[in-house]
């Protein structure tokens, strides 16, 4: 299950329970609220949570509540269709919905500005739904579309087929998603039907959580949802027996790496024994340091990844481990997993693998509940499988009582041969079966360049530019670091991305294995990256261990070892991840598509250039772009949190010491970055796919031509954004032509792409081709009206507030404005910005980039 931390105990008073600043009332219609007030960021996430879900299916109706999640959407009384949507993506709000075995739930993330608006859309669309005929009838063609996509994805005919064996009789044995004969015939009674026997105010939880008044919102919650209780159904279902032979199903199908996930029936939330069990999945499979981790795929070599987990459900349970490997090695795989299953039940674990893992699930659950999205859905998932919020309250206290002895017993009562249940996917013919850095210490200064009302910007004396916003809210500290160059720099093409990989495989003090366990032991998450213009080095960690992360960032920035054994291991799993991509469509045209859009260029990263270059990058390639990449006149250092000021500055200056004087400027580059001159158009066959996926796109300006910037992300905002968007309600609502569709701008220093996508039916493949050029077409010759370019605006800045939710979403964010060049002043700018964006200005910019010049990357049957 989800790991949840909380900190106060529960104090019952009257109908309101306290705890840990999440109130629970009981409403007189029966209804289960709960408020949490988080004041950090000015939004707040509505969140219903109805209890039932494909477990209270029957084989006649299969994927009912699947699809009756889907007809929510098509209006009341009160709204038309699309209204919902419309009206609440004008403010920025991130709305959607989810089905899964237990439950239903309905959920907006908006701005808390708009929360009385939200609260009355939010339960219009549960207590009055219309499901119009019509539009039951093109939604219909989604969910049919939705269940053929990439039906033969590996990951789909691996959790099927396990259920089937785990599950004969209970519901769990059902698809979520349902089956397709049952939905070509459902009938609006059946929905109907579905709907008032199991979303009656019982069987509802709805959360509130963000910046909202608790007496206010919860008054507000009693007039909206004024409805008198209906007595909704009740089904107890008896529990399987455990298996007690293995089972093993082997599907063949058109993919190249080899597939197994192996499960156990484990228990359900509620058991005592699931703490120990999440305890056994952390030591088995969660991080690099885990056991199966280190024994399969970093000593044995036999498997790409490697993971386990625990997920508990209202009536059962299933422990997993899940592997990708090459299909030869299928067997050795498998005995391996049984093998280390086998010396714990038998020896048991450590006192450090403990202790580690319960640092893991205490550190993740605290990074967790920064974001009011994230902590609605792991109380919501708590109360609408339990009833209790003690459940959530007390989860880390019994994590932290789980002893040794605990999971040695967890693991021989529930996993072992016998028990399990093995489902694989093979290609069809196969068988079953560096040096260090020496630095120049220094006590460097810094000087204060400017400010505004939340963040510092220094010079540091090395040369770096620092940026300190104070956050006072919480404990997280972010680091964003970074450094200009990234694939420019590459003097082969995929040395950044290597050495990216390379840097957290060990260092000259800590081995690849010591590295990943004292981050983990300590919960601080250090991951560098690369990107088209920078090399970039994320930081998340808490200030008791801040000195620690320092001294951790210092380690990697100049001691990484490049060891040649680590990176053989690594480029080979470079390989065969990407070897694996292949097998998914969608990633087979979006590779295509980069490849494409700036051929020939540094910024051309794209699998076809990495699987080329990958074997002939060498290790002196990448010491000489690691040893240059980090100088600190090319360095901007981000960071959102509580810190020491005068002790951070001095040890950046020690850390970030000068290696090179070369300044590095975007415009330089300029003259590398390519320009398509005429369409470029390939199309891909893959025969097993039930999806067709069209990419058609344009270079445009980069992100200094801040007006053009501007435009094209109200476009994108217009175009591709939300169902209200004209793609969505063009393609998919009036002509049923796609599940999956939309649009994406993405701007880099010199040159930038935008994109449409839509993944349709092949046999619609020309239709959906013809009606993305279609709305192009409208966009260059059509004035935007001024009602819809003002909610295409609101819906661009209210999604632009919730992604600075979190300390580090907050240090990226004004980080990558500096070292672009614009600023991080540029963050208070953008409001204005985007509001400034006129109708001429659309249709200029449409003119100005969407030529003939095009990209369109197909992947068909």
């Amino acid at each position: 299950m989800r790991k949840f931390i909380i900190v106060a105990a529960i104090i019952a008073f009257g109908n309101v329970v306290w705890s840990a600043g999440a109130q629970v009332f009981k409403l007189d219609n029966g209804q289960t609220v709960v408020i949490q007030e988080v004041r950090n960021n000015p939004i707040v996430t509505i969140d219903t949570w109805i209890k039932t879900g494909s477990i209270d299916e029957s084989d006649a109706n299969s994927g009912v509540a699947h699809f009756l999640e889907h007809l929510f959407f098509k209006g009341t009384k009160k709204h038309e269709p699309g209204d919902f949507d419309k009206i609440l993506e004008t403010k920025g709000a991130i709305t959607n919905a989810a089905t899964s075995k237990d439950f239903t739930h309905y959920y907006i993330t908006i701005p808390s500005k708009y929360f009385d608006l939200a609260m009355d859309l939010h339960a219009d669309m549960l207590l009055h739904p219309m499901i119009p005929r019509n539009e039951m009838e093109k939604e219909r063609k989604v969910v049919l579309e939705e269940i053929s996509k990439d039906q033969n994805s590996p990951n789909k005919i691996l959790h099927e087929n396990l259920d089937s064996m785990l599950y004969k009789n209970h519901p769990y044995k059902r698809r979520v998603i349902g089956r397709s004969e049952v939905i070509e015939t459902i009938t609006r009674d059946q929905v109907l039907d579905f709907y008032n026997k199991h979303y009656g105010p019982s069987n509802m939880v709805t959360l509130v959580v963000g910046d909202v008044d608790t007496n206010k919102a919860i008054d507000r919650i009693k007039e909206v949802f004024n409805e008198s209780n209906k007595k909704t159904e009740k089904n107890i279902y008896p529990k399987e027996s455990q298996l007690s032979k293995q089972e093993k199903k082997v599907s063949y199908a058109n993919v190249q790496s080899g597939y197994m996930l192996i499960g156990f029936r484990s228990t359900s939330i509620t058991d005592k024994d699931s703490y120990a069990l999440d305890v056994l999945s952390t030591i088995m499979g969660d991080g690099r340091s885990s056991i199966l981790n280190q024994t399969l795929k970093e000593k044995k070599r036999i498997a790409f990844s490697i993971s386990a987990g625990n997920s508990t459900f209202k009536d059962d349970g299933i422990f997993y481990v899940s592997a990708n490997f090459e299909p030869d090695k299928c067997k050795l795989v498998q005995d391996a997993i049984f093998d280390e299953i086998s010396k714990i039940q038998k020896n048991g674990v450590t006192e450090e693998q403990l202790n580690l893992a319960k640092n893991i699930i205490e550190r993740d659950t605290y990074y967790s509940r920064e974001s009011v999205s994230n902590i609605s859905t792991e109380i919501g998932y708590t109360m609408a499988l339990t009833g209790d919020i003690k459940f959530y309250d007390t989860y880390l206290t019994n994590i932290k009582n789980v002893t040794k002895e605990d999971v040695r017993k967890a693991a021989e009562k529930y996993l072992g041969i016998e028990k399990s249940a093995v489902s694989i996917v093979l290609p069809e013919g196969s068988e079953d079966i560096p040096v260090s850095i020496v630095k120049k210490k220094n006590d460097g200064s810094a000087n204060l360049i400017s400010k505004n009302l939340q963040t510092e910007k220094y010079q540091l004396s090395n040369g770096a530019t620092l940026l300190y916003t104070q956050n006072q809210a919480n404990d997280i500290i972010a680091l964003s670091i970074s450094a200009k160059g990234g694939q420019l720099l590459d003097k082969k093409q995929g040395t950044a991305n290597l050495v990216a990989s390379a840097m957290t495989k060990g260092t000259n003090k800590y081995s690849s294995l010591e590295w990943s366990q004292i981050l983990e032991d300590n919960g601080i998450k250090i991951a560098p990256s690369v990107n088209a213009d920078t090399f970039n080095i994320t930081v998340l960690t808490t200030k008791d261990q801040y000195d620690k992360t320092l001294e951790l960032l210092d380690e990697i920035v100049n001691n990484a070892k490049f060891d040649e054994i680590e990176i053989g291991k690594m480029k080979s799993d470079k390989l065969n991840q990407i070897k694996a991509n292949k097998d998914i469509p969608l990633q087979r045209a979006l590779d295509e598509y980069r490849y494409l859009i700036f051929k020939d260029s540094p910024y051309t990263i794209s699998s076809k250039i990495l699987e080329k270059n990958i074997p002939n990058i060498t290790r002196d390639d990448m010491l000489e772009y690691y040893q240059n990449i980090f100088s600190p006149n090319n360095l901007v250092i981000s960071i959102n949190g509580n810190i020491d000021k005068e002790k951070t500055i001095k040890e950046l200056n020690n850390i970030f010491t000068k290696k090179s004087e070369k300044d590095i400027i975007y415009q330089n580059y300029a003259k590398e970055i390519s320009h398509p001159d005429c369409p470029r158009v390939t199309t891909q066959n893959m025969p097993s796919t039930q999806t067709a996926w069209i990419i058609l796109g344009w270079q445009t300006d980069g992100v200094t031509n801040e007006k053009d910037y501007a435009a094209l992300q109200v476009i994108d905002s217009l175009l591709g954004s939300g169902m209200s968007s004209r793609l969505f309600k063009a393609l998919r609502e009036q002509q049923g032509l796609a599940y999956q569709l939309g649009s994406g701008f993405s701007p880099h220093a010199l040159r930038g792409s935008f994109m449409l996508y839509i993944g349709t039916n092949p046999e619609t493949l020309e239709t959906s081709k013809q009606g993305l050029f279609e709305e192009i077409k409208k966009l260059k010759t059509e004035y935007v009206g001024d009602k819809e370019l003002k909610e295409a605006k609101e819906k661009l800045l209210g999604n632009y507030l919730i992604g600075l939710e979190t300390n580090l979403d907050k240090a990226s964010n004004i980080g990558g404005y500096e070292v672009l060049g614009l600023g991080y002043e540029f963050n208070d700018r953008y409001e204005n910005l985007i509001n400034s964006v006129t109708d001429t200005d659309i249709i200029e910019v449409a003119n100005k980039y969407f030529n003939d010049n095009y990209i369109l990357s197909i992947v068909t049957q």
